[in-house]
């Protein structure tokens, strides 16, 4: 078999691309024996001075100028591994404009600017590998691209961060507080000193707006999208939910119905038999519902330097190989409407903390029914503080479905109750 120099620019060395870097050194005998292809890294590029050691260390030519690798005619495919929005997205349509190939993990770049990046994709009739921006190594891009759109899919639900799954994995098991599961995960490496963009659901959201686009054939406008996180979360929420048959799971969604897309990211009661409710620790899952091949489930490590450079890596081979298909864009769907979060339906799960006296019950039912909010069940629980005066008592109640915006209607109302002592918990329940 007759074997082929490929060469990779690669732009930013930190966890993700020195793991691609060692993935690539170690695999380099069997890539080739197995594809014909001798991938080498012919440069990289980082703006800090100490990883030209670790350019050093493979034989790899170092420069702190991304336009360096970007205009060098005999790189064949450019490797973004930096994340954010700028200089990124620059040196991505810089490098599509020389009549480079892409590869790229950063699924914030692709959820804000995608449609640029795909249309420069189209006009220039170059490939752009993202399998790494969703689920790490698990290949759920690529089983979308070549197989699922074919079946029609209907909708596909995921948990897409592995720092809150492990958050609230170890709310559940060890009755741990928000703040205390925090500290565990940054103890583990499983979440930032800084964990914002984890906790408020930021990094899901542009999770699901690429897989909304990979489905559906068209972008979501991110600050449009339900998207809220697992900050006010109370380990009493978890234990109620699971004895009334659920778990609690930060949800994203991305669903097709009556000619719209409803796409959002929140805290959901999952049934407990369900595969999204036994996703645990710092696992990612996403389960896809088509019309023509039935449910597909997908599980997996969904971030860290080794399985996410897997996917680089799988994406590079596949673009060498003439493998990668993104013929998707042609589906494209301008005219699509996405569903105003206001006119979403669901049924609902409340905890009110109120003062144990006569009326309190009739007072929220009454604001309930005056939104036709229909109550399913309701549950007095054992009260946080059972001695003294003015004793205050969780009542845990199911609705039937509502809608979205009279179901925050009626929540302010709520709220407002001189018995009503804190600010009321609501969660949705998914219908799976």
């Amino acid at each position: 078999m007759k074997v082929q120099v490929r060469r990779v620019g690669l732009i930013g060395c930190g966890v993700i691309g020195s793991a691609f870097l060692e993935l690539v050194w170690k695999k380099s005998s069997f890539i080739k024996s197995y594809s014909g292809i001798d991938v080498r890294i012919a440069a990289l590029c980082d703006l800090n001075p100490k990883i030209k050691r670790i350019a050093g260390k493979f034989g790899i030519p170092f420069t702190p100028k991304a336009e360096d690798i970007i205009n060098n005619p005999d790189i064949d495919i450019i490797v973004e591994l930096i994340g954010g929005l700028n200089p990124a997205g620059k040196y991505i349509m810089s490098s599509l404009r020389k009549g480079k190939n892409v590869v790229t993990a950063n699924k914030a770049l692709l959820a804000e600017r995608g449609r640029e990046i795909f249309r420069a994709v189209s006009e220039t009739g170059k490939a752009l590998g993202f399998e790494a921006s969703v689920l790490g190594g698990v290949p759920i891009i690529k089983s979308i691209l070549d197989s699922l759109q074919f079946g029609g899919i209907k909708h596909i639900y995921g948990i897409l961060n592995g720092t809150t799954n492990f958050i609230l994995t170890e709310m559940s098991r060890e009755s741990e507080s928000f703040s205390s599961a925090l500290k565990s995960a940054q103890a583990k490496g499983f979440a930032e000193r800084d964990p914002s963009l984890d906790i408020k659901g930021i990094d899901s959201l542009n999770k699901i707006s690429v897989l909304s686009f990979l489905c559906f054939g068209k972008f979501p406008q991110p600050k449009k999208i339900l998207a809220e996180g697992i900050e006010r979360i109370s380990p009493r929420d978890i234990s109620y939910a699971e004895e009334l048959g659920f778990a609690v799971k930060l949800l994203s969604a991305a669903k097709s119905s009556n000619g719209k897309v409803d796409v959002r990211v929140h805290p959901a009661l999952v049934p407990l038999g369900h595969p999204l409710a036994k996703t645990d620790g710092a696992l990612n899952s996403v389960f896809v519902r088509t019309l023509a091949g039935g449910d597909f489930f997908f599980s997996g490590l969904g971030a860290g330097g080794k399985p996410t450079a897997l996917a680089v890596l799988s994406d590079v081979l596949n673009i060498f190989r003439q493998k990668y298909s993104y013929r998707f864009l042609a589906n494209s769907r301008n005219n699509l409407l996405f569903l105003d979060k206001g006119d979403l339906i669901f049924r609902y799960y409340f905890r009110f903390s109120a003062l144990d006296k006569p009326g309190v019950l009739a007072k929220i039912s009454k604001i309930l029914a005056s939104y036709r909010i229909s109550i399913a069940s309701v549950t007095q629980k054992k009260s946080d503080f059972p001695h003294g005066k003015g004793k205050i008592v969780p009542i845990v109640m199911l609705t039937h479905a509502a809608k979205e915006s009279d179901i925050l209607k009626a929540k302010a109302e709520i709220d407002n109750l001189s018995e009503i002592r804190e600010k009321s918990q609501m969660l949705r329940i998914e219908e799976l």
